[in-house]
């Protein structure tokens, strides 16, 4: 007499945690994820993000549907962003195909986080909020996402009365070595800085970039803000698979886009791929390196690029290929595998990873673990609550009203 199916094990309920727990429970696995917050999209602050269209020559939608993913969050295509450079000059951009389409992120119902919850759910997955691991095991999937922040975000979500829209500004005095933005749709407001340089100097980012937003947006009113700071990890080196035999997807396993952070399509990929793995016996950790290594080293190659760029080139470039009539099509070309790009990007990697602090143990979230994170907590780290909330009063209504 055969005995019960194992319970495949979930540690994190993130977007790549609830990717490989549909993916297991719909191939009628019996899957439990365990996440230690009490709630799904607890990083986020219903802040606005852009899940990009231009890294497949696959439709958003359409990758999503591959994945046995539904479009059931709420989802807008974006077609036009008005870019500017660093004097605030605009040029507008245009595509017959989404550049993007925008998603709220965050615990509330219609967020991307609560909307694969549902579907993890309906799936048959078992998800415990609230509730460690007690040991992360031989073929676990590890999605408890970053392990430390090189790159962060910080800015104020608000209700607006403006239609929508999408603004980006390049500019080493409000994001240095990434970019600002203000992103509009029905009704509510994302204003942020992304920066992958100078991060301890987020709070001054952040009232530039209010200032500078407040200047170029008629009518622009923020006195409702609330304040939010995010975290992520995108230079550091990818590892899928560890002595232990556990299996990390998503910024757990080092993956992200280290050009401009967009990373929701390497966490979902990667979930997806992982639980494929346990489903069909192949090599987890041979099949990443293929899926995701040569888009890393390609979007580092640019990063790099972009990094060295004199400030005087951005103008230039903004007008030369924001403005261009297939943008989607120039976007493709720009992140397409090249070998030479590789090749330097896997040179330069190791200058890139000491921007960050790293720590020991990537099995974090077991009730056992003793990684620097889990020791210490997370106080002193960027991307905690209490970066937002340790602003006063007076100085929030001070910067949302520059």
């Amino acid at each position: 007499m055969q005995g019960a199916a194992p319970t495949h094990t979930v540690i994190g309920a993130g977007p790549a945690g609830l990717v490989a727990a549909m993916t297991l429970a719909r191939a009628q696995r019996s899957v439990r994820v365990y996440e230690k917050a009490e709630s799904v999209g607890h990083r986020f602050a219903g802040d606005f993000q852009g899940l990009e269209n231009w890294s497949s020559s696959v439709d958003a939608l359409e990758r999503l549907d591959r994945m046995g993913i539904e479009p059931s969050f709420a989802h807008r295509p974006f077609h036009e962003v008005t870019f500017y450079d660093r004097a605030l000059r605009p040029v507008h951009a245009r595509s017959r195909q989404p550049l993007f389409y925008l998603v709220r992120r965050g615990p509330e119902a219609g967020s991307l986080d609560r909307g694969l919850l549902d579907q993890a759910r309906d799936a048959g997955a078992e998800v415990l909020l609230g509730r460690r691991a007690q040991h992360a095991l031989r073929g676990d999937i590890v999605a408890t996402g970053p392990r430390y922040a090189d790159g962060i975000a910080t800015g104020y979500v608000f209700p607006t009365s403006l239609e929508d829209q999408a603004h980006c500004i390049v500019s080493e005095d409000l994001a240095p070595a990434g970019y600002a933005y203000l992103l509009i749709w029905d009704g509510r407001a994302t204003l942020a800085t992304c920066s992958f340089r100078k991060t301890s100097d987020w709070k001054e980012a952040r009232r530039r970039t209010v200032e500078a937003f407040t200047r170029l947006i008629p009518n622009l009113d923020m006195g409702d803000a609330r304040p939010f700071t995010g975290y992520g990890s995108v230079f550091g080196k990818t590892g899928f698979e560890d002595e232990a035999g556990r299996l990390f997807v998503g910024e757990a396993a080092g993956l992200q886009d280290p050009e401009w952070g967009f990373g929701m399509w390497y966490a979902m990929e990667s979930g997806s791929l992982a639980a494929r793995s346990l489903i069909d016996e192949f090599d987890y950790a041979h099949e990443a390196g293929r899926s995701f290594r040569r888009r890393r080293e390609v979007a580092l190659f640019n990063r790099i690029m972009f990094e060295r760029l004199p400030g005087a080139f951005v103008p230039y470039l903004l007008k030369r290929h924001a403005s261009s009539p297939d943008l989607v099509g120039e976007l493709r070309r720009h992140w397409a595998p090249n070998m030479a790009k590789s090749t330097i990007a896997a040179a330069s990697l190791a200058r890139f990873s000491r921007r960050r602090l790293d720590h020991p143990d990537r099995a974090c979230h077991a009730a056992t673990c003793n990684c620097v994170w889990c020791t210490h907590g997370r106080t002193n780290d960027v991307g905690h609550e209490g970066c937002c909330g340790d602003m006063s009063t007076a100085e929030h209504g001070a910067q949302a009203s520059a």
